[in-house]
């Protein structure tokens, strides 16, 4: 019986040049530069090589065929893990009231939703596979996007009963060092930002859900609660304020505030 040989996964399969067109189309809109996009479509196309026959048929002769993903979506994983990666590499303090291009921006999957789904059309079944969530999820993330970039950073009033339950299991598990609970009250895609004064104070910006939770076991295990301009936070001595997002479940941001100016345009009480 003849079978079509796998190929070798450490070698690009070329994709159609329609195909691959598009697909550096969509790396340049989420990466923002030629060389990076034409890296992520090579990356692209050795995995996609790396798909070939599947298991055998429950009935027939011949193998059944693994298309493996859809391009886009394998794509939008390679350039996911790029995004993260630069983000994560992120050290600078934070000015939460600053209106230059150092403001927060979209997370790196808002940026997929955005750029993928909104401009491109790529189905959210698609990019479901490449965030590891389920579409209704992707759906979630592409409205926070989208509210982002109206530059309505503030999202619906969350229900306070359950972000105050939401605060107090992240003191709950930074006092008991539990880095794994932690890590199941944050997003995947979570991040930690924090003004100079907390910077001075020892607090290092984070990204995913994995490195934030290392700092909120490491700072938050000595904070107490209080609420933050009504809405449930902790503070930690020296004077240094955190404040939740959890639009529609998980957290998904953590603004660490210690210069003065900005605590004085905050209204802190128990």
């Amino acid at each position: 019986m003849h079978t079509t040989p796998r190929p070798d996964a450490a070698t690009p399969v070329p994709t159609a040049p329609g195909t691959r067109t598009r697909l550096r189309a969509m790396a340049h809109g989420l990466l923002g530069s030629a060389p990076e996009a034409d890296r992520a479509v090579r990356a692209t196309e050795r995995l996609l090589a790396s798909y070939g026959p599947g298991p055998r048929a429950r009935r027939g002769p011949g193998p059944v065929p693994d298309p493996g993903p859809p391009p886009e979506a394998v794509l939008a994983r390679v350039c996911l893990g790029r995004l993260r990666a630069r983000e994560a590499r992120r050290t600078d303090p934070w000015d939460p009231w600053s209106d230059t291009p150092d403001a927060p921006g979209p997370t790196p999957a808002e940026r997929l939703v955005l750029v993928l789904h909104d401009l491109f059309g790529v189905p959210y079944e698609d990019l479901a596979l490449a965030l590891e969530r389920a579409p209704a999820a992707v759906r979630q993330i592409g409205a926070r996007a989208r509210a982002r970039a109206r530059g309505a950073e503030e999202m619906p009033a969350p229900d306070p009963v359950r972000l105050r339950a939401a605060v107090d299991a992240v003191l709950a598990a930074a006092r008991e060092g539990d880095t794994a609970a932690l890590r199941a009250l944050l997003d995947p895609d979570a991040v930690l930002r924090a003004d100079t004064g907390a910077v001075r104070g020892g607090v290092r910006p984070a990204h995913g859900a994995p490195a934030v939770a290392r700092v909120l076991a490491a700072r938050a295990a000595v904070a107490r609660p209080v609420l933050v301009d009504g809405a449930p936070g902790l503070i930690a001595a020296p004077d240094a304020v955190y404040r939740f997002t959890a639009p529609a479940g998980p957290i998904t941001s953590i603004d660490v505030l210690a210069d003065p100016p900005h605590l004085s345009r905050l209204t802190i009480s128990s």
